[in-house]
Formats: structure tokens, sequence, C-alpha cells
């Protein structure tokens, strides 16, 4: 096969793949043979049919389209070896030639991976904001630790926030009970907000025995239309209120909590040790997110749209995958929301956008740093699949083999590697900061958030929870 590259509009490639007819006599002997076993011929039986007979009952063209079907896919993955275009979408191939005795000629206009410029990637100032950790987050540490060994016991006192009601309901709309509105014995932990806004809040000061009407309405977004903003009774019966009881922060506790304290003060300073390390392992974390943002800046590159596209359809499915594992369709998620998938789109290209430049650029540094990936990398990669998929590591390593995946491995190594020299290479300098300080920061931040995507009337989830997640991690 003879390849010429071209260029194509902007962002393309044209590829054309010329095929010599003294190429040809194999592929279309191989295409005859297919034809023969797909065609009733009189007098032959499947298969059997010379090739005369083929182009006298099916005709020329028809034996040399067969044959092009099968050639254009190993032209193409041909013509990609060896003129080292790469591709970043599906290519449109046309046929610019297929007669008898002649040359067959294809043509795929190519979407290719675009040049990237590297900026500074080394030597970025990046500052570490070390969160300090004070007695206050010691008792919070010891607060949680003292919820998870709570235990509940059967209370004879009125129900408060906090405490867990054992309850029979059934919901009325007027005088009819609805579907799903009813219950026997159900647990209610009385503040979690699990229950229709109001619900909770009639229930407290009751005690076991009692029997009383909730009456509450549903939102209006609620997913059953036919209550989404009804009023409606629950006849709710009280069987029992269970109390939490938390454990005395005494030796016992100790005991029960550590395997190295022997008394309060030692528990308190293993504690502090512990949130220390967690904070220093944020604060590098979040120090080398900085610094690849900081080197994506720095490069210029003009991505193809198809890439950013692409980019997209793979976070959307991401969501949808998620979703599907809590029983809703993106169709639903987008018809709660009052989006559009438009809108959803369009809410994800910022981030899209950063990816794929980021993805491109730790391909150039790899490149540029002659980043290699060793047998060892390779079986730690395998170990972390082994440990995720819970399969034995020669599984995991027959399934990539099988699938060609051990390629895409080193190539992910060879970018973590790369991102890896980013942070390591950065000047980094650290910085003590108040939790509460960086808390309130981060609620700064998210009221700016909020009121820019009101303005912008944004009603999309996703920035509330790039909010919600930016608060919990000062927090």
């Amino acid at each position: 096969m003879k390849f010429q590259v071209s260029d194509g509009e902007k962002y393309q490639k044209v590829m054309q793949a010329e095929i010599p007819v003294e190429e040809l006599e194999m592929p279309i002997k191989f295409a005859c043979k297919r034809l023969a076993e797909k065609v009733n011929i009189p007098g032959f039986r499947k298969g059997k049919a010379p090739r005369s007979m083929l182009e006298n009952y099916l005709g020329l063209p028809a034996i040399l389209e067969e044959a092009a079907d099968d050639l254009l896919p190993k032209a193409y993955a041909q013509g990609l070896a060896e003129t080292g275009l790469e591709p970043v979408a599906r290519p449109d191939a046309e046929v610019v030639q297929m007669e008898a005795d002649q040359p067959m000629i294809f043509k795929f206009t190519i979407t290719v991976k675009p040049e990237l410029k590297l900026g500074e990637y080394k030597g970025l100032e990046i500052t570490r904001n070390i969160v300090e950790v004070v007695d206050g987050d010691i008792d919070r540490d010891l607060e949680q630790q003292r919820k998870r060994m709570r235990r509940s016991v059967i209370s004879e006192e009125a129900a408060a926030l906090g405490d867990v009601v054992n309850i029979d309901f059934k919901g009325f709309k007027g005088t009819e009970a609805f579907p799903g509105g009813e219950a026997e014995k159900y647990p209610l932990e009385l503040g979690s907000n699990s229950f229709i806004p109001g619900f909770e809040d009639q229930l407290l000061g009751s005690k076991a025995g009692d029997e009383l009407d909730v009456n509450v309405t549903f939102p209006e977004d609620y997913q059953e239309k036919s209550l989404a903003g009804q009023p409606v009774v629950f006849k709710v019966k009280v069987h029992e209120v269970r109390k939490y009881e938390l454990p005395e922060l005494d030796e016992k506790f100790v005991q029960e909590v550590s395997e190295t304290a022997e008394n309060m003060e030692q528990l308190r300073e293993e504690i502090r040790a512990r949130l220390t390390e967690e904070s220093g392992r944020m604060a590098d974390d979040q120090a080398r997110s900085n610094a690849i943002l900081a080197a994506v800046d720095n490069v210029e590159v003009d991505l193809p749209p198809v890439m950013i596209e692409q980019q997209i359809d793979e976070q959307i499915n991401q969501m949808a995958s998620q979703l599907a594992q809590q029983g809703l369709s993106i169709d639903q998620f987008i018809e709660y929301t009052g989006n559009s998938m438009e809108q959803l789109r369009e809410n994800y290209r910022e981030q899209a956008i950063m990816i794929v430049k980021r993805d491109l650029m730790l391909e150039e540094i790899a490149k540029a740093e002659a980043i290699q990936v060793t047998e060892e990398d390779i079986e730690e990669q395998l170990q972390i699949l082994s440990q995720t998929y819970w399969q034995p590591v020669e599984k995991i390593r027959e399934i990539m083999s099988q699938n060609n995946r051990m390629e895409d491995i080193k190539e992910s190594v060879k970018m973590q590697k790369a991102a890896e020299l980013i942070f390591t290479e950065a000047k980094i300098s650290d910085k003590i900061v108040d939790r509460e300080a960086l808390m309130q920061e981060a609620q700064a931040r998210a009221a700016a958030q909020a009121a820019e995507a009101e303005a912008m009337e944004d009603d999309s989830p996703e920035a509330g929870e790039i909010v919600e997640a930016e608060v919990k991690e000062a927090e």
C-alpha cells in the first residue's frame, strides 16, 4: 500500500491509501469465497461457485465492494502506523476509486491530535495550605468516635431531636390512602430530614403508645406528580422511643478505641498525630492539584471541538452510571432538575476543556522528559487493579492482555509520573492556616458562586456539589 498525507480543514489531515492491482488479487479471492457462501447460484452448492459465475451473477462491482469492506479498516490501521498520524475521533472514510484492473484508492479525513506548546511546568511556585490541628479538632474527633460507639436504649421520655421513634404510618390524600405511603415498625431518627419536611417535627414530644395525625404538604418538585404540592395526613402510631447513650470519656473508652494509649492524654496525642498527618496529606494532594492546574494554564493549544465533546460525553456517561446506582436515569435527572441535556453538557464544558488540556500536556511532558515505564511500575498498577476488582493479579494481566489494554496501562503510568514530576519540581512554600478561616473562605466562595449562578439563572446541581465539596474539604 502507498500512503499520502495532505492538509484538510482545520484540525484535520487527509490520508489517501492506494492499493496496487497486484495486491488486490488475494483480497478479491477471499471476497469471492465469502460471497459464494452467502448466495444461491443454480447448479452450484454454497461456497463452490467459481469467480466467473459470481461475476456473471452478482457483477464485478459487488465483488470489489466486498473486498473494499475488508480492506478499508486494514488500510486505515496500516496508514496510521506508517504516517504517525494520531486520530482523536473516528475518521470519515471514502472510496475514491474501485474499478476493474485499477488500483483501489481510499481517502480518510482524520481529526488529529493538536500540537501543544508546553509552557513552564518546572519550578512553579505553589503554596501548600496546612490546616493547623487545634484542641477543638481533637474534641470533635473524640465526639465522632463516641457517636460511632453509641447504643440505643428504650426510653419512657418524650421524643427529642436525635431520638429514634419506631412507628407505623399510613398516608391519606383526602379520604383515600395513597400508594407507597405506609409502613410498619419503621425506625425514624428525628432530625435526620429523611421524611417530608414537617413530618419529623410533629413527632417531637411524642411517647410510646401515642397515636397522632401528622399534616404535611408534599414539595412542589416531588417526583410523584399526583402528590406534588398536595396536602396529606399521615396516621401515625408510636411503638417506642429509643434514645442514644454515648460512652464516657474514661479509661474503658481509651482501651476500646486505641491499642497503644493508656490514658486520655495519650489518646489525645495519638489523635493529634493522626490529624496532623491527614492534614499534611490533604495539603500535598491540594498542592499537587494546584501545580498541575498552574502548568495547564501555561500551555498553548487549539483544541478540536470533537475532543471536548467526547470528554463531555464521558462525563455524562459517568454521571448516568452513578445515577443508575440510585435507580435514576439521566432523563429523570434532567426532568427533576428542570434542566435540558444542552444545559447539562454546557455545565461540563469548562471542566472538559481542562481535562483534555491536562491529558495532552502530561503526554507531552512524558515525551519531553523521556519518562520510562518499568516492569515494576506495571506490576504495581496490576496490583492496584487486583485489589480494586477482587481478582488475582494473573487474571487481571490476562484480561488486560486479551483486550490489548497493557499499552493503556503504560501510558497511564507515564502520565502519573509526569504529574508527579510537576509537583516534585515545584517551589512549594508551606502556610499554616486556621480551619475556621478556611471554612469561611470556602463559604464565601460558595456564596459568590451561588450569586453568580442566580444571576445567570443557572439552577444546575453541579455547582452546588462543587461548593459542598469545597466546604467539606475545609472541614
